[in-house]
């Protein structure tokens, strides 16, 4: 989610909510503005379809295939992007030729957003105020782009705006043939590689002739992910799909500089108050706001974006699009991609700073290719299942207990306290017999009938991320002492 402060705005209510949304736009300048022309003619920067055969009238269309032709014959049914008045033709944003990137606003591991700067008395400036460059990325300069744009942006108007309507965040597709500017934003990420995250350094924008045009929604993000418990999770879970997956995150890749799942919010504790504060406070939407003078002022206006309509729609549709989960999901069903697609979404809201309204939208509906994720999606439930991520009270590290940092609404609920205790065991992934990762079986004696999942990691620096959650052995776990022995 994107918690974005903003200046009050006086004019209209926007219409798309009933939950007091501040009016559209709603930004600190006027950088996120969307404009509307002064004119009825499309701007200089757009290029026409009529019934999608003309696209390239005014440009040299070789570049265009004949399905690309046909894709954007369905997309031109959409109503105009460039706010021209004519019903019978569409028209498409086209980049500058010396359009430059001026920062990296955020990347993930398929995309990356760039906000732009058009030159100096380019009508397109106007027509393009408001919006940042959303464009797909490559594991390595160079490396052939597989992303189909045209595909998403058909996917994204036919799939999922007729489910979430105004709810989700304006994207439309751009031209950027014979723009220069992926050049630009390669030679931009090169610039800063040193400070992106690890996990993305040495990664590009793939060469490409279109790109999306996307609302300006700055600045933190933050994904509702699974809103329901997965269908195939296991019966005596105490953790919901999100938080079990934050904690296989976490016990897989230890590093110190990643967010705890602990200062993310649980699903499920979004829409239910009904927990202990620090399970369900709404500062875990936004923990920069607990910082501000004046946090308090803020509880109320993050709890009616936790019970926002949208939040509600959202969830709506991702339990009516997968009935069954990842485990029983066939490849065949049609629904299924598109509740993962919904599942992935990313979710922006603004808090005007006067009269503490919220506006919420949701972005980046990328299309999953069944046939190359599903494996990927059946493993990973398999693997949380498996290793007890979503059914263990424990972790045993280095012959110490600790309690697993996740704070999920369902860790206070009644199965909780009557189901048969799991335990995570940490071993070593170097196998050092002085990283303290190896547990003495001479220390404990352990219940028959307790499940105990084995799992390898970097133990030593597991033990410093968990230390805040160290406790004393469970009661049910019988301590030898072997000074007596």
């Amino acid at each position: 989610m994107a918690l974005h402060l903003v200046a009050p705005q006086h004019s209209d209510e926007d219409s798309a909510s009933n939950q007091g949304d501040s009016p559209e736009p709603c930004s600190d300048d006027d950088s996120s503005i969307l404009t509307q022309p002064s004119t009825s003619n499309p701007p200089s920067s757009a290029i026409q379809v009529l019934d999608g055969q003309d696209l390239g009238r005014d440009d040299d269309s070789a570049w265009l295939n004949s399905q690309d032709m046909a894709i954007l014959k369905v997309i031109s049914s959409e109503p105009c992007l460039a706010n021209c008045q004519d019903q019978h033709h569409h028209c498409i944003k086209r980049l500058p030729a010396g359009t430059k990137p001026v920062k990296l606003v955020g990347e993930g591991s398929a995309n990356a957003v760039f906000e732009i700067k058009i030159p100096q008395r380019d009508r397109a400036g106007r027509d393009m105020k408001g919006l940042l460059l959303r464009v797909a990325k490559v594991p390595s300069l160079g490396a052939p782009l597989s992303y189909n744009y045209l595909l998403q942006q058909k996917y994204l108007q036919t799939a999922v705006k007729p489910i979430l309507g105004d709810h989700i965040v304006h994207q439309e597709l751009v031209i950027l043939h014979k723009s220069n500017i992926v050049r630009e934003l390669n030679n931009l990420l090169r610039d800063i590689n040193h400070t992106r995250r690890d996990k993305f350094k040495g990664t590009y924008v793939g060469e490409t002739d279109w790109g999306f045009l996307i609302e300006d929604m700055r600045p933190q993000e933050f994904k509702p992910k699974w809103l329901s418990q997965s269908p195939s999770a296991p019966k005596g879970a105490i953790r919901c799909r999100q938080c079990a997956m934050e904690l296989r995150n976490l016990t897989k890749d230890p590093s110190r500089n990643k967010t705890r799942p602990e200062r993310k919010p649980c699903p499920l504790a979004l829409m239910n108050s009904d927990c202990p504060w620090h399970v369900c406070s709404p500062f875990r939407m936004a923990p920069h706001l607990t910082d501000e003078p004046d946090s308090e002022s803020y509880v109320e206006a993050l709890r009616r974006i936790a019970s926002h309509d949208a939040i509600r729609d959202l969830k709506e549709q991702q339990d009516i699009h997968d009935k069954v989960g990842p485990l029983r999901a066939l490849p065949s069903d049609p629904f299924f991609p598109l509740a993962m697609t919904l599942r992935d979404c990313t979710c922006f809201a603004q808090i005007d700073k006067c009269s503490q309204s919220v506006r919420i939208r949701f972005g980046d509906f990328d299309w999953k290719d069944p046939e190359v994720k599903f494996e990927t999606w059946r493993g990973v439930e398999a693997e949380l299942v498996e290793g007890g991520f979503y059914t263990s009270e424990w972790i045993l590290c280095g012959n110490q207990f600790y309690r697993p940092p996740t704070l999920c609404l369902l860790e206070h609920g009644p199965v909780a306290t009557k189901k048969k205790p799991d335990i995570i065991q940490i071993t070593d992934l170097k196998h050092h017999t002085d990283s303290g990762g190896q547990v003495d079986t001479h220390l404990f004696q352990i219940p028959k009938g307790t499940a105990i999942h084995s799992y390898s990691t970097d133990a030593n620096v597991l033990k410093q991320i968990l230390a805040p959650f160290r406790s004393d052995a469970p009661t049910f776990v019988i301590q030898n002492d072997l000074s007596a022995q």
